[in-house]
């Protein structure tokens, strides 16, 4: 994989600190980091950190993790249900909460034992917001155009506080994202594409 940025061989060796003065760095720096705890991401030569999951987050992507999994198996559709896991959108590797994968294209990718599974690639997309975060506004913002320049057909935005809610972002044919659905909680968030999936809201933090 071509590396996002090109570094100087005399640049000053990087310490793990939460945030990077220096750079641009390559996908071998973000490799080379020690497992502190935090996940990180390489955006446009820069390695940005965000603080590990709550324990709320947490089990909601494990919740719909597991409901997308089940109906892909039930729509017999050949598709990887995964998260978090890294994903090569071109600027960037970012690591999503929750990635539905063609199938094909992820066997394919752990054959040639690929660093991130190619955004191309990715059916779905979802992120769950950890409020008043650094993560925050890149959800919110930045990842709306960048999932969308990198053709990722669904964009779904999980928000838990104050209740759960859903909003389901479809990519246009002008490159765009739209919003084609919103699901608070005592609903449930209906979709056809990649797979027919029904979920009740309320269950991410039920």
């Amino acid at each position: 994989m071509t590396d996002v940025a090109t570094t100087s061989s005399a640049r000053t060796p990087m310490s793990a600190v939460p945030d990077w003065p220096y750079g641009p760095y390559t996908i071998d720096d973000l490799d080379a980091l020690p497992d502190e705890g935090v996940r990180r991401e390489l955006v446009n030569g820069w390695i940005t950190v965000a603080p590990w999951p709550s324990t709320v987050h947490d089990h909601a992507a494990k919740v719909l993790e597991r409901a997308l999994d089940r109906a892909a198996e039930a729509a017999g559709a050949d598709a990887y249900v995964k998260g978090p896991l890294d994903l090569d959108t071109g600027p960037a590797i970012r690591v999503p909460d929750l990635v539905v994968i063609d199938g094909p294209a992820a066997r394919a990718a752990r054959a040639r034992k690929a660093r991130a599974y190619d955004a191309i690639d990715a059916l779905l997309v979802v992120e769950i917001v950890s409020p008043k975060s650094g993560s925050e506004r890149t959800d919110r913002v930045d990842k709306v155009f960048e999932y969308a320049r990198a053709g990722i057909p669904q964009y779904w935005l999980v928000d838990l506080e104050p209740e759960p809610g859903v909003v389901v972002r479809t990519l246009g044919d002008d490159g765009r994202y739209h919003v084609s659905g919103s699901f608070l909680a005592g609903t449930d968030l209906k979709v056809d594409e990649p797979f027919p999936f029904a979920f009740p809201v309320a269950s991410l933090t039920g």
